[in-house]
């Protein structure tokens, strides 16, 4: 019997997943909260990070330091990968390269 929450994942990032590339293989991420502003005393520093999703099934040995390509950017992942409580999805942090 198939897992509901595996097909519920699955129809989300077929449906809004952005198309990008992992170690040569093609993946779908949902990237999120794009830019972040942080406030230092009276100064707010613009940060470049952007929270990513993928798929573990997509990604199974996710590591800091990965390249992941979409057609406009390249990313490296910058935070260690947490898993959702189902272990479907990744959850990391990315910035530019």
């Amino acid at each position: 019997m198939a897992n509901p929450m595996k097909m519920a994942v699955d129809s989300l990032f077929n449906r809004l997943g952005t198309p990008a590339m992992f170690k040569n293989r093609s993946v779908r991420i949902i990237l999120n909260e794009p830019d972040e502003v942080i406030g230092v005393g009276f100064i707010n520093a613009h940060s470049e990070t952007h929270r990513t999703r993928i798929r573990i099934s997509d990604a199974p040995e996710l590591k800091i330091g990965d390249k992941i390509e979409t057609a406009e950017e390249t990313y490296a992942v910058h935070s260690e990968p947490v898993r959702d409580i189902h272990k479907l999805v990744w959850s990391c942090d990315l910035i530019c390269v």
